[in-house]
């Protein structure tokens, strides 16, 4: 599988622990020094922001999307590669869809979660045959993962797709796990 363009999904607030941010300036550097472009949601706030400004900073190259209504609340980053302007939110993800070849889900809040569970469930939908990884910094994302896995427990899943999925606590796992990764669909009507 080659991989060029990464979509990151992730807060546009910093959060609270600043491994956050460090994590994501440390990515979108990784991203710029291996030669792999940025797609991500376009705003200058919080971690998108960061990993925007860290790419640019490492001579990378950033795609942004973004949705009107935000570059009207003034959320849009400047000086992007590459700057696409959205009507709506949907048409966002789908753009995303389209351009990346996989996905990095830093820690978020609810449009983050959304955006994981929306590529998740494409992909549970044979959507798309992408890999996504959440980047579990300092735990995060463990509640999460431990709701899905009982989701598969409960029978609402079968267990192989949590395969759907790289767990990833650092770069290398990340990484390590798209250049492994095969999208298996299992049959999810089991019962």
């Amino acid at each position: 599988m080659s991989l060029h363009n990464i979509c990151v999904f992730c807060g546009s607030n910093s959060g609270l622990d600043p491994a956050f941010g460090q994590k994501t300036i440390e990515l979108g550097t990784y991203l710029a020094d291996h030669d792999y472009q940025l797609v991500y949601g376009g705003g200058d706030h919080g971690l998108m922001g960061k990993v925007a400004t860290a790419t640019l900073a490492a001579n990378g190259r950033v795609i942004g999307i973004i949705p009107r209504f935000l570059v009207e609340r003034g959320l849009a980053q400047d000086g992007l590669t590459t700057f696409v302007e959205t009507k709506t939110m949907t048409e966002r993800k789908e753009k995303m869809l389209h351009l990346a070849d996989a996905f990095i889900v830093l820690p978020g809040g609810f449009g983050t979660f959304e955006e994981f569970i929306q590529m998740l469930s494409w992909s549970q939908m044979d959507i798309h045959q992408k890999p996504i990884a959440l980047y579990n910094i300092n735990g995060f994302y463990d509640d999460l993962v431990a709701m899905l896995k009982k989701s598969t427990t409960l029978g609402f899943a079968p267990a192989a797709n949590l395969d759907l999925f790289i767990n990833g606590h650092n770069l290398d796992e990340i990484f390590t796990g798209f250049k492994n990764f095969q999208h298996v669909l299992p049959n999810k009507y089991t019962n």
